[in-house]
């Protein structure tokens, strides 16, 4: 049965919005008693700051017995599904700015480096499942009366001094510690639990905001970098595919540029690119990527870690074909970590004109030359020669 994703997050698990009882997914949890007093157990550490009812949000600690749960690409959905859904939401609704005791123990559990032991008294129990499409799935909620961390935390000096850099901006200190080669995940946790920036600025940033912020902080970074590259002579292609998401990727001879396309679940594509992608010149973008949202900024950063690496330029179209098995959103993890493992085996074609590469089906062809990007990069071509 093909679920559509939407009613998942809707859903939670709980409201049995797609006729099955019990959810398929709950198979995969660990649900709490319903009466439970207090916890004790090992934080990964991770945090989950959620955005509905903002200025006030759910804001929790992640707990449960995975201490691996960041790196699960190139994992299978089971295994990703009882990893993430086993994690509990240990916390509170709690004002982005105001924040009490137990947001503070959160803020400073999200700056550990190594895992955490904590402690709670225990409010509510909800055994519901989060979803979300930037996010990955995260399983029952604790909603706690305090909430204390044990032993020592294990803070890296770096990270002790950025976050207490008062009049550091967020942006800066996102791409010191990139250029320091911490963990996205690792980078991402400390800017959503409001650790860093300038002190008026802090707050607590909604996870689903903080996954594409880091990703688009970054890829702007790069960009400039990228820039000041020689573009690539030929055309630079690869492709992957991984639970279900077919990605094929293409560098062209020209600026730099960024644009994705999408087609979900092989429904009749238009050829119409505009319809159904995001778009960036050289001199980027002044709005979000509404269209392919998170996914685009994920990436436009693998992109562009390869071409930084590698000292090229060159105008990018990622395309991604999503099949119907594709229906319990993971996070776009999947498509950050699936770019970046397809760019590992890219390769010069020797050749500049798409419809020179007999390896690609032709409707991918079609759809390539269809896009913004190949458009422009042929009219320009085109004016070159007559001017």
């Amino acid at each position: 049965m093909n679920i559509n994703p939407d009613l998942c997050i809707k859903c939670r698990g709980i409201k049995h919005l797609c006729g099955l009882d019990p959810c398929p997914l709950m198979k995969y949890s660990s649900p709490l008693p319903e009466k439970l007093d207090y916890y004790k157990g090992p934080s990964p550490p991770d945090i989950f700051v959620g955005r509905f009812s903002y200025p006030r949000v759910n804001v929790y600690t992640l707990a449960g017995n995975f201490y691996s749960f960041t790196n699960l690409y190139p994992k299978s959905i089971d295994e990703i599904l009882s990893i993430r859904t086993s994690l509990y939401r240990v916390g509170k609704n709690l004002d982005i700015k105001r924040v009490d005791k137990i947001g503070e123990k959160i803020q400073e559990i999200s700056l550990s480096e190594k895992n955490v032991e904590i402690e709670a008294d225990i409010k509510s129990i909800e055994n519901s499942i989060l979803l979300g499409r930037e996010h990955s799935p995260i399983g029952p909620k604790m909603v706690v009366k305090n909430l204390d961390y044990i032993g020592e935390l294990k803070i890296p000096k770096r990270i002790e001094y950025i976050t207490n850099d008062f009049d550091l901006n967020a942006n800066d200190a996102i791409l010191i510690l990139y250029e320091n080669n911490y963990d996205l995940d690792y980078i991402r946790r400390i800017f959503s639990s409001g650790s860093l920036g300038r002190i008026k600025d802090r707050r607590f940033i909604p996870t689903r905001w903080s996954i594409t912020a880091v990703d688009d902080i970054i890829g702007k970074g790069l960009i400039e970098k990228v820039k000041g590259f020689d573009s690539t002579d030929d055309i630079i292609f690869s492709f992957k595919e991984y639970m279900w998401n077919k990605f094929y990727i293409f560098i062209l001879p020209g600026n730099w540029s960024f644009e994705m396309i999408e087609n979900w679940y092989g429904e009749k594509y238009k050829i119409n690119a505009l319809e159904n992608g995001d778009y960036e010149n050289y001199y980027g973008r002044k709005d979000y990527a509404n269209i392919v949202g998170g996914a685009y900024y994920a990436a436009r950063l693998s992109v562009l870690e390869y071409l930084n690496k590698n000292n090229i330029s060159g105008s990018v179209i990622v395309y991604r074909e999503i099949g119907k098995e594709y229906n319990i959103p993971l996070g776009v993890w999947v498509i950050r970590d699936t770019v970046k493992d397809a760019m590992k085996n890219a390769f010069h074609t020797n050749y500049k004109n798409v419809d020179e590469l007999n390896f690609i089906p032709e409707y991918i062809k079609e759809i390539i030359k269809g896009s913004r990007t190949y458009k422009k990069n042929y009219l320009q071509k085109r004016l070159d020669f007559y001017g």
